[in-house]
């Protein structure tokens, strides 16, 4: 979660075309391989919502290395930890005629067993071709492939495991020793970027997409030990599109505007169900510069669904109050439109009775920036987000053949203030983060989230031996205090009300961290809980004990 927002409301892109999957509105980033980006772009807050359909709570942008390798480049990466971790994965790149870039990459992440039936294997694929055809005309194609395993072994049984064994890898019983998640995925993308301005720095951007995401559940009842639940569900969701984003300067305000057409389908369980569903919206934004020490930048959004039309809109303001101090504050009214899984349900287990009214989002926020020089950095705001006819879950009405249903609450409140800060004396850095959290819903506090949570980390940070050596090592730590954790289902990848959650305690927890770059090499050494700390955060799953972690990246430039 995001300040509040589960991934519901959290869109993941790949250079601008968003990667979450229609049926339950999820995308594990996890299958995203991070040599394969560039940078990441995370839009919080108010303006979120422009960026992608239902990102009301953060948009996440990957972007890819584009790479110009006129001579044979590669690297390799490779790290391994306790419980069967690995990860490895290898890149090369070559400018094959001029102008002509393929870079292509594999990787293989392995996890497993620490738990019976905790297994986890993911194999990846991806190669993208750019070419500049000249000095206004850039075309680019890339295809990544995801191959994934995972055991779902859903915690330990804590009826069935005395409290002094639920830590206990050997001798604690799991709630499924037979249940796995199969995951195919295929991610297309081809376009052109241009300059048909003439300012240089306005850049026209084409994209058209095709993704396919398979995910099948299975608890067959074929092992040894059985827990009499069969389940073979298949989730098969398609979407494919077209983007266009425009960016433009007019002396010195700047604007972003773009549209977008989409057409999803999805086909579910055994019976081979299909929707379909057509998207498209547009959507701008302004930067518009009204004195050196004031700017205020305006955007909204228009979606085109379900033969309805959806209009959000916001703006946010920054003033200088001083040279090294800035007030900020915005509002945004947003939508989040149900997911196929929210309308359709899940055969045995979740009814749906939804039709396809949105969520409405509105948001205030406001804040404080303290930025004295390139050494300190504070920032604190606080935000309040009202969601009106907000989608949940409860148990169904007595006698109904399926246990859960998802409804509507007329109204929930999700508010907060969040700080972060950056200072370094000589040698000495110090990086934190903190966020209080409070959520109301239909008048009652709830306590699903932490009202606390804290991380930060305090580090040796410089170059040594004659600045051969880019070295950063100390201590970082993360904090939450207690709440109360519903049970996660891993089929319908929900948190399904219960008689009485499980309370989370507060926990706090170190670990040792040595980052070195050298040369063309970066090393990593990480002793994770250092404390040995047993602790969970989801109920039953107990998070690993103190190990090590260590491994290489490693570039090759001839």
């Amino acid at each position: 979660n995001i300040f509040g927002m589960n991934g519901k409301g959290i869109s993941f892109f790949a250079d601008g075309v968003q990667l979450n999957e229609p049926f339950s509105g999820w995308y594990n980033p996890y299958l995203y391989p991070i040599e394969s980006i560039e940078n990441i772009e995370t839009i919080t807050g108010t303006r979120a919502f422009i960026y992608g359909l239902n990102s009301t709570g953060a948009a996440i942008n990957f972007i890819t290395k584009s790479k110009k390798a006129l001579k044979p480049y590669s690297r390799i990466r490779y790290s391994e930890s306790g419980y069967g971790f690995s990860i490895i994965d290898g890149m090369v790149s070559q400018d094959v005629i001029r102008g002509m870039n393929i870079t292509a990459g594999a990787q293989h992440t392995v996890y497993g067993q620490r738990y019976l039936n905790e297994n986890c294997d993911n194999w990846n694929a991806r190669i993208k071709a750019r070419y500049n055809l000249n000095e206004n005309y850039n075309l680019f194609a890339s295809e990544m492939y995801n191959q994934s395993l995972l055991g779902v072994w859903q915690g330990v049984d804590i009826l069935q495991t005395p409290d002094s064994l639920r830590y206990e890898v050997l001798q604690a019983v799991v709630r499924n020793t037979e249940a796995y998640e199969k995951i195919t995925r295929h991610d297309i993308q081809m376009g052109v970027a241009a300059r048909l301005l003439p300012d240089t720095n306005a850049i026209s951007m084409f994209t058209l997409y095709y993704i396919s995401n398979v995910r099948q559940y299975r608890d067959l009842e074929n092992r040894l030990i059985s827990n009499g639940i069969f389940s073979d569900q298949k989730f098969v969701s398609n979407w494919l599109g077209a983007k266009l984003t425009q960016n433009l300067t007019i002396e010195k305000h700047s604007f972003d505007f773009g549209a977008e057409i989409q057409s999803q389908q999805i086909t579910y369980s055994t019976a081979d169900q299909k929707r379909r569903a057509v998207f498209a919206d547009l959507f701008g934004k302004g930067e518009i510069i009204i004195s050196e020490r004031m700017r205020i930048s305006p955007y909204a959004r228009l979606d085109f669904a379900h033969s309805r039309t959806f209009l959000g809109f916001g703006a946010d303001t920054r003033f200088q109050l001083a040279p090294c101090l800035a007030i900020f504050g915005g509002y945004s009214r947003s939508y989040r439109l149900p997911t196929f899984q929210e309308n359709i349900g899940i055969d045995t287990i979740i009814l749906s009775n939804l039709n396809n009214d949105p969520e409405r989002h509105h948001l205030l926020e406001g804040g404080i920036n303290w930025n004295p020089n390139e050494y300190y950095n504070l920032e604190i705001k606080s935000f309040n987000r009202i969601i009106w006819n907000s989608i949940k879950i409860n148990r169904s009405a007595e006698g109904s053949s399926v246990p859960f249903t998802y409804t509507r609450s007329a109204k929930k409140i999700v508010r907060g203030i969040a700080g972060s800060t950056r200072a370094q004396f000589w040698f000495l850095l110090f990086e934190g983060a903190a966020e209080y959290l409070d959520i109301i819903e239909n008048s009652t506090p709830t306590s699903s989230l932490p009202h606390w949570s804290c991380t930060g980390g305090l580090y040796f940070r410089d170059k040594i031996l004659n600045n051969h050596l880019d070295l950063k090592f100390g201590l970082r730590g993360r904090y939450f205090s207690n709440y109360l954790a519903e049970e996660y289902n891993f089929e319908t990848g929900e948190y399904l009300p219960s008689g009485f959650g499980y309370p989370i305690k507060p926990t706090g927890v170190l670990d040792l961290v040595i980052l070195a770059h050298l040369g063309q090499a970066y090393i990593h050494l990480i002793w994770d809980n250092v404390l040995n700390r047993k602790y969970i955060m989801n109920a039953f799953y107990p998070m690993p004990e103190r190990q090590m972690r260590f491994g290489v990246s490693w570039e090759f430039l001839e």
